[in-house]
């Protein structure tokens, strides 16, 4: 009996803090989402009104597209470039461990730093890139005040920040490759590109899988690198849809709706995450 209560004791203080600050939370905004509320009026209950009309908002539609496209940006660009850099530094090379730091250096940026190290860098007038453009002859770009050019400025931080967290996956899943079956392909012939296709990859699945599904997650709810470089702009052309929801919860108070876009927000995150994971597996399976 006695060891009994010295185990819910020690777990007492976790679960109260996941029931306040996790189960809490959700329930409330579960029932907030069926209400019209922006702190001028009391609460007033309108069903499923949030919900129809996040399903008819162009807003929300566009922020909905720019995240989709954000994600599938970086995801593929980061999975491509990490995995070069774990194949480059997969072999011995001098001074593998000093270049290794400075590759993985920007993964522990804080993204509010680095957008404000992209504001110094995208400055269109005294920016570095700016200059170095002007010593080429080359025209000058307008990459935050353009709205063709300012969502690419925000991939590339986001590219640079997170190219490092697969470099390190695929690095470290790379040392844990077995040599043996890449031997006897190549005893048995095959090329360079056969052994990386038809071998390393494969043996590779379960640790592309899940920088995939971990960079999905984290790219598909960014905020902060777009509130702190851009601001949603110019115009709504890097509006996320976090951002977005931010904005209709805490810039204009509508309670009730923004909690009904969260809500379809992690719907179409799950929904996502799970058509993902099977694509992937589908794709691996038949390699």
């Amino acid at each position: 009996m006695r060891d009994e209560r010295v185990k819910w004791a020690f777990l007492l203080p976790a679960v109260g803090w996941i029931l306040t600050f996790t189960v809490y939370p959700l329930v409330y905004s579960l029932t907030l989402s069926f209400q019209d509320w922006n702190l001028t009026s009391p609460p007033r209950w309108v069903g499923f009104a949030n919900y129809l009309r996040a399903l008819q908002d162009p807003r929300m539609h566009n922020a909905l597209r720019i995240t989709g496209f954000f994600v599938a940006a970086t995801v593929t660009v980061e999975l491509v470039f990490g995995f070069a850099l774990a194949l480059v530094f997969h072999r011995p090379i001098w001074g593998s461990r000093a270049l290794r730091a400075v590759v993985v250096a920007p993964l522990f940026t804080s993204p509010i730093a680095l957008a404000f190290l992209g504001m110094m860098l995208f400055h269109e007038e005294d920016g570095p890139i700016a200059h170095l453009l002007r010593m080429l002859g080359l025209p000058r770009v307008h990459w935050l005040s353009d709205p063709a050019t300012a969502l690419g400025s925000l991939i590339l931080l986001d590219v640079w920040q997170w190219t490092p967290f697969a470099f390190l996956v695929f690095l470290a899943g790379l040392t844990g490759v077995p040599q043996e079956p890449i031997e006897a392909a190549i005893v048995d012939g095959a090329g360079r590109w056969a052994v990386l296709r038809h071998v390393l990859l494969p043996l590779l699945a379960p640790v592309a899988v899940t920088t995939i599904l971990f960079k999905f997650i984290y790219s598909v709810k960014v905020f902060d690198l777009a509130f702190g470089l851009t601001g949603g702009g110019p115009a709504i052309s890097t509006e996320v849809l976090a951002l977005y929801i931010h904005r209709q919860g805490l810039e204009f108070f509508n309670l009730g709706y923004a909690s009904a876009l969260s809500y379809v927000f992690l719907v179409l995150v799950v929904l996502g995450c799970t058509v993902l994971l099977l694509r992937v597996r589908r794709l691996y399976e038949v390699a």
